[in-house]
């Protein structure tokens, strides 16, 4: 019988670029993004309760354009949590930074906790 192995670990969704929204001073890699209606493609930083839709990579030295990790589908993000998340919850934001587990209303499904100290594997269907 073939011995198998459990790897997990983060699968990265599409990059692409975005600008911030104009009132957003301070993007930072790392920072959690949901959209902006303040113009087309420009992205805004998530805070609590917010449905990040990904997560920064970089930022361009005039801070006018990010890279943005996005949470597609297939995608696997292991992203730093806040409270006592579930495997089989979805995520929302808990702060710039964070995520926190959610039961509803919330993005993916919380497959890994823990593999890293302090961060969760979310899967995106």
């Amino acid at each position: 019988m073939a011995t198998r192995v459990l790897s997990g670990g983060p699968l990265t969704g599409a990059v692409t670029t975005f600008a911030p929204a104009s009132a957003w001073t301070d993007p930072a890699p790392g920072d959690l993004v949901k959209q902006s209606t303040g113009g087309a493609y420009q992205l805004a930083e998530c805070a609590d309760t917010n449905v990040p839709i990904g997560v920064i990579s970089e930022v361009s030295d005039d801070g006018a354009v990010l890279a943005v990790e996005l949470f597609t589908s297939g995608a696997i993000a292991r992203l730093p949590y806040t409270g006592n998340p579930s495997l089989g919850q979805q995520i929302q934001a808990s702060a710039a930074t964070t995520v926190k587990g959610v039961a509803s209303g919330g993005a993916g499904l919380i497959v890994g906790r823990d593999l890293v100290t302090g961060a969760v594997d979310v899967l995106f269907l």
